[in-house]
């Protein structure tokens, strides 16, 4: 197979609202050629598949936004699809695994001096499984939590539970029959310490 080919063309912009606040933006276009992918009648074979463009826009925000509050977030829009016929796709499908919308924003805020708590959503639209456009992944959107407690200047205990609602979602494929699903509910304990 030829090897596969990049153009990449990209301006953004940051904009520090405040000393602890900062917004991005960036606009780009990815050009591929010689891309691969998993042959859709046959997930045991790689095929060669042409041509991507991929056009996309990202928004974004981190930092502080009170002394007790710190966000940090972003938003994607893209469109990926093949320029080239071959085999595998018609010119203008959409590339598989690449969603319209993704969408994520993680809160922290400090309930007491030692005490604060952690809030994040996850969204993505839904996307072709592979080059055919003939499985759909749904999109999804996905809760998770934490609180966390200083237990000394030094240590720190903190809980975190992914998948609040214990939704049920796909991830990923790498394949129209081979499709990951998204993690349960999972609940995890962590103790830290600095030295």
């Amino acid at each position: 197979m030829k090897p596969e080919r990049f153009t990449n063309y990209e301006v953004g912009a940051k904009w520090d609202a405040t000393e602890e606040l900062s917004l991005t933006t960036a606009v780009y276009r990815l050009d591929r050629t010689n891309t691969r992918a998993t042959d859709p009648a046959d997930p045991t074979r790689i095929v060669q598949t042409g041509g991507q463009r991929t056009n996309g826009y990202e928004l974004g925000i981190n930092g502080t936004l009170t002394r007790a509050w710190k966000i940090a977030g972003g938003y994607a829009r893209q469109n990926a699809f093949v320029t080239s016929v071959t085999t595998a796709a018609r010119a203008g499908a959409q590339v598989g695994q690449v969603p319209h919308h993704t969408f994520s924003l993680w809160n922290n805020y400090q309930l007491l001096a030692k005490l604060g708590t952690g809030l994040g959503v996850v969204r993505r639209s839904d996307m072709f499984a592979s080059i055919d456009d003939t499985v759909t992944l749904p999109g999804y959107t996905r809760a998770d939590a934490a609180i966390f407690v200083s237990l000394t200047d030094r240590t720190r205990l903190q809980l975190n539970v992914e998948n609040v609602f214990n939704r049920r979602y796909f991830v990923n494929a790498d394949s129209n029959t081979n499709i990951s699903p998204g993690s349960p509910r999972a609940v995890r304990v962590a103790l830290s310490a600095d030295f």
